[in-house]
């Protein structure tokens, strides 16, 4: 596995980083650290090429409720006619739930095998790593800045790509997620090299965010109905100031 070892922390841009723990996985030993400046959470040797090429036809769909919760958000915000780009959509769960809704679908995905698979259910799909250039009215970022090398830039390249009033939605794993206090859990989810590299807090999030001149708000009740009642005590949380779980947040422009 070709590495791109990282010598500056990627939100702040420090050089002097205090080793955290090591993590073995898929044959490979991956070194953890966080920064001494912001004290971000990070792999400090992470792969070369961070997409997952997976084999099309050993994949399916994998919607999650957060994808339908999006699509509400997304909904409740932009009117008819105008734009939503994904960056980094995989197989595109997101367009294809937004297949019969009155706006503008375009995800960007490099990983092939992913994006073949949405191409293939219709989902408008560009192959590319995106690197701005285009507008939209909403920005999707959806469990992807914890696999990229760059995640600042990401977002504000995001951010860059919105029209005036337009939103930001940016989904990632919290490192101080309640449920790792289970060491199967951050075994399993957290400490999970080379997929993830990058280890998100609230202080990050908001870090992030005001480097894009942006103001997070978490998701709260916003995208919820009645039958998403097992999210509410996250939401309560969320409405109180907590992230308990992820970070759902999203921002306007």
């Amino acid at each position: 596995m070709d590495r791109s070892p990282r010598v500056v922390c990627a939100l702040c841009d420090a050089a002097s980083f205090v080793p955290k723990l090591t993590v073995d996985r898929a044959g490979e030993r991956f070194s953890i650290v966080a920064c001494a400046d912001c004290g971000h959470v990070f792999v400090a040797d992470p792969p070369a090429d961070t997409a997952n090429h997976v084999d099309i036809n050993k994949i399916d769909w994998g919607f999650r409720p957060r994808h339908h919760q999006i699509r509400r958000l997304i909904l409740s915000r932009l009117k008819p006619g105008q734009r939503v780009l994904e960056i980094g959509c995989g197989r595109g769960e997101v367009g294809y739930l937004l297949r019969n809704d009155p706006l503008t679908y375009v995800g960007y995905e490099p990983a092939t095998g992913l994006s073949d698979f949405g191409i293939r259910a219709g989902v408008s799909i560009v192959q590319e790593v995106y690197e701005g250039g285009a507008k939209a009215d909403a920005v999707v970022i959806d469990n992807v800045l914890e696999h990229v090398a760059q995640p600042r830039q990401l977002l504000e390249t995001a951010a860059a790509s919105l029209n005036p009033g337009g939103i930001v939605i940016a989904i990632t794993p919290n490192v101080h997620d309640i449920r790792a206090l289970s060491s199967a859990w951050r075994a399993r989810h957290l400490w999970v090299p080379p997929d993830h590299i990058n280890f998100f807090s609230e202080k990050d999030i908001a870090s992030l965010f005001r480097f894009a001149h942006l103001q997070p708000k978490r998701f709260r009740f916003s995208p919820l109905r009645l039958s998403d009642y097992r999210f509410f005590p996250r939401a309560a949380a969320e409405t109180i100031g907590l992230s308990i779980f992820g970070h759902n947040v999203y921002a306007t422009g």
